[in-house]
């Protein structure tokens, strides 16, 4: 398991040192910030960019918080294509979103059953 992919102490210490607060905003990813590619694909096959961006947003605010650097820095990138401030092509980078994604869940979940 790719452990890197979330920094656990770094996100404790910007909760000040609240590790209760931490397995507060973890069970909230499960239970309220759920990602579905399956959304994003659409908004984006509308053409609506303006909310496939704020829709990423979402998920990268709460990667944020939760130290998940690697989720945050792609949705950052998404986010930047959909909002017309990167040239960078679209596809490859969802396709990274969806795996660090994916990936980061399964280092959430084994978190959430230690914590």
């Amino acid at each position: 398991m790719e452990q890197s992919l979330v920094d656990y102490k770094k996100a404790i210490s910007d909760l000040g040192n609240d590790s209760s607060l931490y397995k507060d905003l973890l069970d909230c990813w499960f239970s309220e910030v759920p990602f579905d590619k399956n959304v994003l694909n659409s908004l984006i096959e509308k053409n609506v960019s303006s909310e496939a961006a704020s829709y990423v947003h979402r998920i990268k605010g709460a990667a944020g918080s939760l130290g998940a650097l690697i989720l945050f820095q792609t949705a950052q990138k998404v986010e930047d294509i959909l909002r017309g401030r990167s040239d960078d092509p679209l596809t490859p980078n969802l396709n990274k979103l969806y795996s660090v994604y994916e990936n980061t869940n399964t280092v959430f979940r084994e978190l959430q059953k230690n914590l």
